[in-house]
Parts: C-alpha cells; structure tokens; sequence
C-alpha cells in the first residue's frame, strides 16, 4: 500500500487512457477535425482525403505506440461527429491483445453521430493471444438521420504454433437513440477453449468471426440486405448471415471464417457495399 492506495489500483490507474475527438463541418463543407485530447498509448496524425470517398470526408488512423493491449488496460476511444459531417476511422494495423496471468483488458468505444453525419468505424480485427483476456464494447449513440457503419473483429492466435487459446472474450455492441434508448444490443461471452472444440452450431472449423453494424434509415433495408448477402455469398472461407436490425434500424451482419485474411476481404465487402448504397460512391482500395 502507498498512502492508502493498493498496488493494484495503482498499476490500474498507470494502465488507463483514452482519445476522444470532434469533428466539425467546414464552411466550405469538409469535415475537420476540432477539439481533441489524446494521452498514452494513443497517438494520431492528420486526417486524409481520398478521391473516392464521398463530399468532405476524412479519414484518420488511430494509432497506438504500446504494441497492443495488456494486462490491466482501460483503453477508451470516445468519437463525437458534429451535424452533417462525414468521417471513416480505422487503426494502423491489428490489435493485439498479450497474454497474462491474472487481470483482464478493457477497451470501449462511444461512437456520438450527430444529423446527417456519416461515420464509420472500422478498425482492423483484434488479435487474441493465449491466455489473454478482453472486454470490448461498443456504444453508437445515433441521430435518426445518422448513418453508421461499425465493425468489431477478432481472431485467435498462437504465436508460438502450439494452437493455445485465449482465456475469455467479452463482447458487447450497443446501438442506441440520442435520448439513450436502447435501439439494439448484440453481446456474447466465449472462452477459448469453447471456440477450440469447433462445435457445430457454434463456430464449427471458423476461428475468426467479426461483427458489423451499418445504421442507416435512408435506403431500403430490403435492397442493401439482399446486396450485403450477394456480396458476402461469393466470397471463399466464411460463414455469414444477414439480417435486418430491429425497428428498421438498419442490417446486422455476423461473419465467421478460417482466417485474418478472410476475414478482413469480408468485413471490407460489407463496407464497401453499405458505403455504395448510401452514397452512390463505392470506396477504393486503402493500403496500410
């Protein structure tokens, strides 16, 4: 103890950090990025622009100079799009999650859309390693002219190739209305020797699986449900299913497949048709 402080609060308190950025319309109709506060291992540069991206929009990369999560992280990203703004946020590369040996990682993501904003979160899948253990969560809070395009991905991983397992992940995706009515929830709890046993009806051969939520009011939800299934129905090394959210809120998509790699081409098809529907523009190819 130091000064009535345990050795465990303060290790948490060493372990907790957070980025939160507003981004604004420009008069000239481009979104910018306004107040922000990052503090360790959060790090970011300037938005870019890309030519086939809709009217105004940015795109930034969050990046982390830590080398992934670790034992006693509280990581929390906090996003605020202004009124008519139109932002793609993704991350430099995969998150590792390390292993270890009694506490677990947190970390949370408040995504607030003002009207007639466009944001989309995609951030590139989470990497489990054994023993490691994460909570993730995911809050959209949405303008019902918002539109929305989110994805939460993981996979397991055994660097050393002896095919350990990651202790627990928990995940929870919240949708919800400014007033902060629950719109739609989708959470789950697996263990890593739950996914090993490669239970039919569970996960069977699939040992990454990702979560993709586009919110949107202003297309037909029949036309991008039968266009996400189209897309996805052609695509080798997954298993995936599509349906629409509840109230008209816009379609959800779970996606399981055999490897990073699939997993990724598949997210980014959700994406790109999602991003086509709404827009008219399908985006082109990113390179990290």
């Amino acid at each position: 103890m130091h000064g009535g402080v345990s050795d465990h609060e303060e290790l948490a308190a060493k372990r907790r950090g957070r980025i939160d950025l507003t981004f604004r319309r420009g008069p000239d109709g481009r979104t910018f990025l306004g107040p922000q506060y990052a503090s360790y291992p959060f790090h970011i540069c300037r938005p870019h622009r890309y030519l086939d991206d809709p009217c105004g929009m940015a795109t930034l990369y969050l990046q982390s100079v830590a080398g992934g999560l670790f034992e006693s992280d509280r990581l929390h990203v906090g996003l605020t799009a202004e009124p008519g703004t139109a932002l793609h946020v993704t991350s430099q590369a995969s998150t590792v999650v390390h292993s270890m040996s009694g506490d677990h990682a947190e970390h949370s993501v408040t995504i607030e859309a003002g009207e007639g904003a466009l944001v989309e979160y995609l951030p590139d899948s989470t990497i489990l390693f054994p023993r490691a253990s994460l909570a993730s969560r995911v809050k959209v809070q949405a303008h019902e002219t918002a539109s929305v395009i989110c994805a939460d991905a993981f996979l397991a991983h055994d660097p050393d190739g002896e095919s350990a397992m990651f202790n627990r992940l928990d995940s929870d995706m919240t949708v919800a209305a400014p007033s902060g009515q629950i719109l739609v929830r989708d959470k789950f709890h697996i263990t890593g020797d739950l996914l090993n046993r490669n239970l039919p009806g569970l996960n069977g051969p699939w040992i990454a699986q990702a979560t993709v939520m586009v919110f949107h009011r202003g297309v037909p939800l029949e036309a991008l449900l039968d266009n996400i299934r189209a897309e996805l129905d052609v695509l080798p090394d997954i298993f995936a299913g599509a349906s629409r959210l509840p109230g008209g809120a816009g379609v959800w998509t779970r996606i399981l497949a055999c490897d990073g790699h699939a997993l990724r081409t598949a997210v980014l098809a959700v994406w790109a048709c999602a991003r086509e529907q709404m827009t008219g523009k399908r985006p082109g190819v990113r390179r990290k």
